[in-house]
């Protein structure tokens, strides 16, 4: 019996292009829906509600995990489509983006609304603990003023819970992954958020 399977590109943790294969049979209806919404974001000129849970709600409950699985998937895929990016302060665009103005676009490709600034951002979704850290969490923190939040970026990688990557618009560098290990970074964590 032949598999029927979708294949759509993918960015891997260092940021190489690959190839995401999915079961057709099992998650057909949430990947299609995926894929729509992601076409629609540039063309779209409707507010969607915030932390929009539309992909969540297709298919049998035994798919929910896996059709959240999928938003997680597609929304660290459309980061890491923004390497490079060079930063920008309020920019939202391919010519230019803040921290949160790339979060901000970031999340909107999944019908995700976000305030458009780090400390707004920040009181959005439901607390996370460092050490329970996923992809696809926001973290916070203050890099400038003691204990204000003024930059964000969004986990990636969490399989080691001492070394775990993430995506941000970097002031000097523009739109990259680094590490929260880091000296730097643990000493500017203030939160996280989950939203998805």
């Amino acid at each position: 019996m032949s598999i029927m399977r979708g294949i759509q590109f993918i960015y891997d943790n260092q940021g190489n292009k690959t190839t995401a294969v999915v079961d057709l049979r099992r998650h057909g209806k949430a990947f299609a829906a995926f894929l729509q919404q992601l076409a629609n974001e540039t063309s779209s000129t409707t507010t969607t509600p915030v932390v929009g849970d539309t992909l969540d709600n297709i298919g049998s409950n035994n798919n929910t995990l896996n059709t959240k699985q999928l938003k997680i998937d597609g929304l660290i895929q459309k980061a890491r489509s923004y390497y490079g990016v060079p930063y920008r302060t309020g920019g939202t665009t391919q010519s230019g983006m803040d921290c949160s103005g790339f979060l901000q676009t970031t999340f909107k490709a999944i019908g995700i609304e976000l305030p458009r600034v780090s400390r707004d951002q920040a009181q959005v979704g439901a607390a996370v603990s460092k050490n329970q850290l996923k992809e696809g969490d926001l973290i916070f923190f203050a890099t400038g003023t003691p204990g204000r939040i003024n930059h964000v970026g969004m986990v990636t990688n969490s399989s080691n819970p001492d070394d775990v990557k993430f995506i941000h618009a970097s002031s000097s560098r523009g739109v990259m992954e680094t590490t929260l290990g880091l000296g730097y970074w643990q000493k500017a964590y203030i939160q996280a958020k989950r939203l998805v």
